[in-house]
C-alpha cells in the first residue's frame, strides 16, 4: 500500500520513497535542491567587479535560475498538510468493500416477490438471522429470506432488503411480505461509492487535512511529497537589540526585520530557523553561514551586504546588484558550498527587507515548493493621495486599500516602520516608468499575506 507501483513527478531513490518522516531538521541529510546554474564552475568566469544594476524583473530572474524544485520523499500522511503531491494516487479498492444492508429488514431475492401485494402476500422461510459483527451466512436459495440488520453483510443470493415494517413472521416461521422488491433495494453495493481505479489525487496538488483522509480511507500511510525549504534567517547589526531585552543605548533599537521575515517565510510554506541578531563582524557573520549551512535550502540575511565578499570562501558565484525598486536596493546573492546552497542578502529595514523579500525571496521559495513564483495575488485601486518618486525605480508603498478600491498610502516608500506595515494591507506598486504618481491613478496592488481587501477590480 506504500509508495511503489504510482506514478510520480519525478525518478525518485528508493530510500527517499521510503522515508517515514522528514528527519532532515535534525540531521540535515536531505539531498540539496537540484540547482540549475552551474557557472559556478567554469574556471574562466571573471569574478565580479561590482554592484550589477538590474529592473526586478532581470533580478527575479537570475535568483530564480539559480534553483529547482526541492527532490521529493516519502512522508507520513499526517506531517503533509499543506505540502505539495508529487505523485498521482488512485483508489487500489472498492469501497465499501463488500454489499451491506442500508436498513434493517428481510434479505430477499426480488424474484420471490414478484406480485406481492397486501391482499395477496407472499410467504418465505426464513433460514437464517445477520447481524453487523457476523460474516455472510450462506447462499440464499429460491423461496428463503433472512433477517438481516443494518449494515450487515448480504449473503450470496440476496439482491434486496425489504424494511422489517413491511414483514412480520407467522405461525409456521415464516415472513410474510405483501409488497415487491425492486432489484438492488436498501443495498449499499460494494464499490459503488469508490470503484477500484478511481483517480483521487494529482500530482501538483497542495494536500489538505481533507486529502489526508483521503490517503487513510484508501489505506495509504505515506505518499510522495516535496518537503518544506529549510530557510535560515537573521539580521546583522551592532545597534539591535533582541525583544524582550533592555535597550540600554540611546541609538539602540529592536529587531523587527528577523520576525517579519520568519513570519513571512512560514507563511509561504517553508520550515525557518531564525538566528536572530548577529554582529555586524565578517568572521560573526562568516561563523553564522558555516553553522547554518548544513540545515539550509536557503539563507536570507537582512542587512551586512558590504561583508558579502567577506563571508563567502568562492568568490566566483558571488554576485551584487542594485535592483530598482524603492531606493534602489542592494541584494547580494552568493551559492555556498558543493550544494550551492543560495545565500540571499536584503537590503537592512524593516520594511525594505520585506518589500525585497516579496520581490525576490517568495518566488525562490514557490520554486522551491514547485509553485508559481509569481503567484501572489494582485488587485487594482485608484490611490487617494498622490505619491512621490523617481522615474527609473519600481516603488512600493505600503497602504489600505479599502472595499471601493481606493487605495491609501500610509507611508512613503522609503518609511522602515513595520507599524506602517501592520496598519496597511496592501503594497501599491509604482511602476518604474513612472516620476510618483498622481491622485486618481489606477495601481497595481499586492495583497500582503492574509490581509483582507476589497474585490479585485474587474
Amino acid at each position: 500500500m506504500a509508495l511503489f507501483g504510482r506514478k510520480t513527478t519525478e525518478d525518485a531513490t528508493e530510500d527517499d520513497r521510503s522515508g517515514a518522516t522528514d528527519t532532515t531538521e535534525s540531521t540535515g541529510s536531505t539531498a540539496a535542491p537540484l540547482w540549475r546554474d552551474e557557472a559556478w564552475a567554469d574556471p574562466e568566469r571573471e569574478e565580479p567587479t561590482g554592484p550589477t544594476r538590474r529592473t526586478l524583473e532581470e533580478q527575479q530572474a537570475f535568483l530564480l535560475d539559480k534553483v529547482g524544485a526541492l527532490r521529493p520523499f516519502g512522508m507520513q500522511i499526517w506531517d503533509v498538510p499543506g505540502l505539495v503531491l508529487c505523485e498521482d494516487i488512485d483508489s487500489d479498492l472498492d469501497l465499501p468493500l463488500v454489499t451491506t444492508a442500508r436498513t434493517s429488514g428481510w434479505g430477499v431475492r426480488g424474484s420471490d416477490l414478484v406480485g406481492a401485494t397486501e391482499t395477496a402476500p407472499k410467504r418465505l422461510y426464513v433460514v437464517d438471522t445477520i447481524s453487523v459483527s457476523d460474516g455472510p451466512g450462506r447462499p440464499l436459495v429460491s423461496g428463503a429470506a433472512v433477517q438481516i440488520e443494518e449494515g450487515a453483510i448480504i449473503p450470496e443470493g440476496v439482491d434486496a432488503v425489504v424494511p422489517s415494517a413491511s414483514g412480520h413472521i407467522d405461525a409456521d416461521g415464516y415472513v410474510v411480505i405483501g409488497e415487491e422488491a425492486r432489484l438492488y433495494q436498501n443495498l449499499r453495493r460494494a464499490g459503488s461509492e469508490l470503484s477500484d481505479g478511481t483517480p483521487l489525487l494529482r500530482a501538483g496538488e497542495v494536500l489538505t487535512p481533507r486529502s489526508v483522509a483521503v490517503l487513510a480511507e484508501v489505506g495509504l500511510d505515506k505518499v510522495l511529497v516535496r518537503p518544506r525549504p529549510r530557510v535560515v534567517v537573521f539580521t546583522v547589526g551592532e545597534t539591535l537589540v533582541a525583544p524582550g531585552q533592555a535597550l540600554t543605548q540611546p541609538q539602540q533599537r529592536y529587531d523587527s526585520a528577523t520576525a517579519l521575515i520568519t513570519a513571512a517565510a512560514r507563511g509561504d510554506g517553508a520550515t525557518v530557523y531564525p538566528l536572530g541578531i548577529v554582529p555586524a563582524q565578517a568572521a560573526a557573520v562568516k561563523q553564522a553561514i558555516a553553522d547554518q549551512q548544513i540545515r539550509a535550502d536557503l539563507i536570507v540575511v537582512v542587512g551586512g551586504g558590504e561583508l558579502i565578499r567577506e563571508v563567502v570562501d568562492d568568490i566566483a558565484d558571488l554576485d551584487e546588484a542594485v535592483v530598482a525598486i524603492n531606493r534602489e536596493a542592494r541584494v547580494a546573492y552568493a551559492g555556498l558550498g558543493d550544494a550551492r546552497t543560495p545565500l540571499v542578502i536584503l537590503p537592512a529595514g524593516v520594511v525594505s527587507s520585506y518589500v525585497a523579500y516579496h520581490a525576490l525571496v517568495r518566488p525562490v521559495i514557490n520554486k522551491l515548493n514547485e509553485v508559481d513564483p509569481h503567484g501572489a495575488q494582485r488587485v487594482q485601486g485608484s490611490l487617494a493621495d498622490a505619491v512621490e518618486g523617481a522615474e527609473g525605480v519600481m516603488q512600493f508603498v505600503p497602504a489600505v486599500r479599502d472595499e471601493d478600491g481606493t487605495v491609501r498610502p500610509v507611508a512613503g516608500a522609503d518609511s522602515e516602520l513595520a507599524w506602517d506595515l501592520a496598519r496597511a494591507n496592501v503594497l501599491a506598486v509604482i511602476p518604474e516608468d513612472w516620476a510618483g504618481a498622481e491622485a486618481g491613478a489606477t495601481v497595481e496592488c499586492i495583497v500582503l499575506d492574509d490581509a483582507h481587501v476589497g474585490a479585485s477590480t474587474p
